[in-house]
């Protein structure tokens, strides 16, 4: 009896024991993964066709954040987030150098998401101009219209969202989610953190995130006269204006954007 005992209590040990290596070799995986300077491409599928998006960049960009295996360099995600150092996407490109180098993990990092576009529940074709809003029209409360610019009140956090569709100095729809800066609240971090979503290519979206100077240091953070899009959104609620009455900023986020889809064009394309 106590012969089978031992027996057992080893196996045991030894199915514990196999837990640990596996989950040791994961972490040496994603420790490997993190500085990994090869090439691979990830394939995103799309939700209303059979067509899927090929990302191509350095598999560390990818971080330890992939699902499924990459096999001869290839590997396919619902949807996935390229890393970048703080503040890479504030001001695009801040940091050039960051494009060409494995992000520093120890230090902030600044991801890009990508993933399909949804159709609307039971519709099999995907609505432009205003996608999200279309998308999920119930989130969305009117706040304040003018200047053929709407900007709606989102959830009951106080947060505010505007839409600019795709037109000659806009690539895409895209959509503007800020907190706007509350002089009761001063040390509030939320109004420094705008977060941007767009169409990528018709069939695909990404989001990120873009920060103002607070965040921004040294070489990155803009000169006291040098005029930034998103400090100056905070700006103009210091003031109590409105965004609405500030066509240049949303320009400016719109033109930030164009150089972000500019950049992912350049590592990336639709394949059917």
């Amino acid at each position: 009896m106590k012969r089978w005992l031992c027996i057992l209590i080893l196996c045991l040990a030894g199915c514990i024991d196999g837990r640990s290596e596996e989950e040791k070799n994961k972490q040496l995986q994603d420790k490997l993964a993190m500085t990994d300077t090869t090439e691979i491409t990830v394939l995103i599928p799309s939700k209303v066709s059979s067509k899927k998006l090929a990302i191509t960049l350095p598999r560390c960009f990818f971080g330890p954040n992939l699902k499924n295996k990459v096999v001869d360099g290839i590997v396919e995600e619902k949807a996935v987030s390229i890393m970048y150092q703080l503040p890479t996407f504030s001001n695009f490109p801040n940091d050039e150098a960051a494009l060409h180098q494995c992000p520093d993990f120890s230090k902030p990092i600044s991801g890009i998401g990508i993933r399909p576009l949804f159709p609307k529940p039971n519709k099999t074709e995907l609505e432009y101009g205003n996608y999200w809003f279309k998308q999920q029209s119930y989130q969305y409360a009117l706040k304040e219209q003018r200047n053929n610019q709407t900007l709606y009140r989102v959830g009951i956090a106080g947060k505010l969202t505007t839409f600019a569709n795709q037109s000659d100095t806009n690539q895409q729809d895209i959509s503007i989610d800020f907190w706007p800066f509350d002089a009761k609240d001063a040390s509030d971090s939320y109004p420094h953190q705008i977060d941007i979503h767009s169409v990528l290519d018709k069939e695909f979206g990404l989001g990120y995130t873009v920060y103002s100077s607070r965040y921004l240091h040294g070489k990155h953070k803009p000169l006291p006269n040098q005029w930034y899009f998103a400090d100056a959104l905070i700006d103009i609620y210091k003031h109590n204006e409105s965004l609405l009455d500030h066509p240049e900023i949303v320009q400016g986020f719109i033109e930030n954007n164009n150089r972000i889809l500019d950049y992912i064009h350049q590592h990336s394309k639709v394949i059917d």
